[in-house]
């Protein structure tokens, strides 16, 4: 498969218009009309995912967070960044980021975590109304950024019944939060990765609790002044899980080439 055919695929499932404007997203190195038999998703390319991708016999990284994120005024072998993308080009493999229009997207990561705890009346934390229309969404209020909805099932109405929720699903979590794991919720927002910043959105949808990925001391301060509990999961934790969900997606989509999610790719935060 050609790699702008399979590019056409990434953008029905993580439509790059769901990007935030600071992010880096789409076809970051390669060209278009080259040949495509595998392909790896991960959450950041390393020498270890490197490495994997290499070994494999990798035609396409697709890896969440962007590289480069920032635009580079050169590119040696003088940092880490250049190195793997000097690598990357050298092994003829094409890279490709999704992430922010991933974490948006209408089944994005963000809709996945609050679909494992079964909110009802889900909605973004901000949504993207010009762009839903285009999609001609009948529900644009779940296209945007983040996710908000109300915790109705009796055992998740405490911060431990939520981690209790997530745990069936992702066993592998560690978790940290601002409140005790009695203390009750109703409402909840939720943005993986680093959503510190996002505070503001969740309080103004009338959210009693935050899950995310990871945030600062001073953001953990201020939401609790505010009224909200903050949940932690780890930045890897809240996103990692989607990667494979994201390789299971594309493979339906094109099963005349392997698709599959990095199997050494692991992070203790």
């Amino acid at each position: 498969m050609l790699l702008k055919n399979v590019l056409n695929h990434l953008q029905v499932i993580a439509p790059l218009e769901f990007a935030e404007s600071w992010d880096n997203v789409g076809l970051l190195i390669g060209k278009r009309d080259r040949s495509i038999a595998c392909a790896l998703t991960c959450l950041t390319l390393t020498q270890t995912t490197l490495d994997e991708a290499i070994q494999a016999n990798v035609d396409l990284i697709i890896c969440h967070h962007p590289i480069p994120f920032k635009p580079l005024a050169k590119l040696t072998d003088d940092t880490s960044t250049g190195r793997l993308l000097l690598q990357a080009i050298e092994a003829k493999i094409a890279i490709y980021s999704p992430h922010t229009a991933w974490d948006n997207a209408p089944s994005g990561i963000n809709q996945q975590l609050a679909d494992i705890l079964q909110l009802e009346r889900t909605e973004s934390l901000q949504p993207f109304r010009q762009i839903a229309t285009l999609h001609s969404s009948e529900h644009p209020n779940s296209m945007g950024v983040g996710r908000c909805g109300d915790l109705t099932r009796p055992a998740n109405l405490t911060i431990g019944g939520v981690w209790n929720q997530l745990k069936e699903s992702l066993p592998s979590i560690e978790w940290r939060s601002t409140r005790s794991s009695n203390h009750a919720i109703s409402r909840i927002g939720i943005v993986c990765g680093s959503g510190g910043t996002m505070i503001d959105l969740v309080a103004s949808r009338g959210c009693d609790a935050m899950l995310t990925g990871e945030a600062t001391y001073h953001q953990c301060l201020e939401a609790e002044s505010r009224g909200i509990a903050m949940l932690l999961m780890g930045h890897h934790a809240s996103e990692f899980f989607a990667i494979k969900t994201l390789a299971i997606a594309l493979q339906l989509r094109m099963p005349e080439i392997r698709v599959f999610a990095s199997q050494r790719e692991e992070s203790n935060f």
